[in-house]
């Protein structure tokens, strides 16, 4: 990929934090005050869900994919470089344009654009379109759809170097996974064992006719961790890595004294009687525990957000884990701080929650959460 949508670094307000925190033995955590930014300036909601990728490798300013007006827009949530700036509209038509995309990745050689079933980037001028059931087309007729991150706006399928990307793809017609490298020339499957006995026990799915299936949001996630691949799954605690130089697979699973290993059974998988008993059972489903995606928080530590009991009193957890991914600790984040919404990122070494507490369409709300060596 060369000469695409390069974005510069935006100016700087000041500010400052007060905090609140706690601690477990090798680490402790503090929270900033609550912080702020006016997504009504360049047409945004805070309501509204939005795909938003790093612009740099310390995620110090970010690109966000603004809907309302379709435009890339920059922002940095740091309190003393705090700003939001209009970007560049990405057009429907004609040169340079991007039909369709919700989520978006930035690297050093470009941007990527990513829907469920296919994905955009510029070469040379010219917009390259990689539809999966077309590219990984093996004579079945299914189709191939791309397995995102869960609905955090944050899917980095590419390092930032921008030199390949990978990518859980799913089969319609097997309901397999297969974890494929694109190299922007070809594509190579990597050697990977899924979690099928637990991925079938927690998959439901409703069929309308023939072709049509609805299912609950069952699928793994993939993240990037340096030369590991790190795939999560939003059901339980098992986090597997592959090595992208050895193929090697290494699977972990933890303990914990705060939250639930793993969801319930599903009361019923297929066969439904009607749609309503398929939504009871799902949202039931919905409502236990989940487990996000896997980031980097800095060289030495990566974490996960927990999501457990979505009822009038949801709960947050932190869960700690050293870079060869041996659990290093776990925090409730709302004993802390009870008003925080499911958005969260990594920003310059800390994590950014949103706040829940009196919701403003116009205003982000949000609070840095620091995590440091006792």
């Amino acid at each position: 990929m060369k000469n695409l949508l390069f974005l510069g670094i935006i100016a700087f307000l000041f500010g400052c934090t007060e905090e609140k925190s706690s601690s477990v033995p090798n680490y402790q955590i503090s929270f900033s005050e609550e912080l702020s930014l006016d997504f009504g300036e360049v047409g945004m909601s805070s309501e509204v869900p939005f795909s938003i990728s790093p612009l740099d490798e310390k995620n110090e300013s970010f690109l966000v994919f603004n809907t309302f007006y379709r435009r890339l827009d920059t922002v940095s949530f740091s309190p003393k470089k705090m700003r939001l700036a209009p970007g560049l509209e990405i057009p429907k038509e004609g040169p340079g344009s991007i039909p369709s995309f919700h989520t978006i990745n930035y690297t050093e050689q470009g941007i990527l654009f990513f829907t469920a079933n296919e994905f955009y980037y510029f070469e040379n001028g010219e917009t390259i379109k990689m539809k999966m059931t077309q590219v990984l087309n093996d004579g079945s007729g299914s189709m191939k759809a791309i397995a995102e991150a869960g609905g955090n706006g944050v899917f980095q399928p590419a390092p930032f170097k921008g030199d390949h990307l990978c990518l859980i793809i799913k089969d319609s017609k097997t309901e397999k996974f297969s974890l494929m490298k694109y190299d922007f020339e070809s594509f190579t499957e990597i050697p990977f064992s899924f979690d099928y006995e637990q991925l079938n026990r927690q998959r439901i799915s409703f069929e309308f006719g023939k072709g049509s299936t609805v299912s609950n949001s069952f699928s793994p996630f993939l993240t990037f961790a340096d030369s590991l691949l790190i795939v999560s799954y939003p059901f339980m605690n098992k986090i597997s890595t592959v090595g992208l130089g050895d193929f090697e697979q290494s699977d972990f699973q933890y303990e914990s004294t705060l939250f639930k290993t793993e969801k319930d059974q599903p009361e019923k998988n297929s066969g439904f009687n009607d749609w309503e008993e398929f939504v009871e059972i799902k949202n039931k489903w919905d409502d236990d525990v989940s487990y996000g995606v896997v980031y980097r928080l800095n060289e030495r530590l990566m974490y996960r957000i927990v999501f457990e009991s979505q009822d009038e009193s949801p709960k947050k957890f932190l869960e700690l884990f050293d870079s060869s991914l041996e659990k290093v600790g776990e925090f409730d984040l709302t004993a802390i701080q009870p008003k925080l919404k499911g958005f969260h990122i990594t920003a310059e070494g800390k994590i950014l929650m949103q706040s829940s507490k009196d919701a403003d369409e116009d205003i982000f709300k949000y609070y840095l959460v620091s995590v440091d060596p006792q």
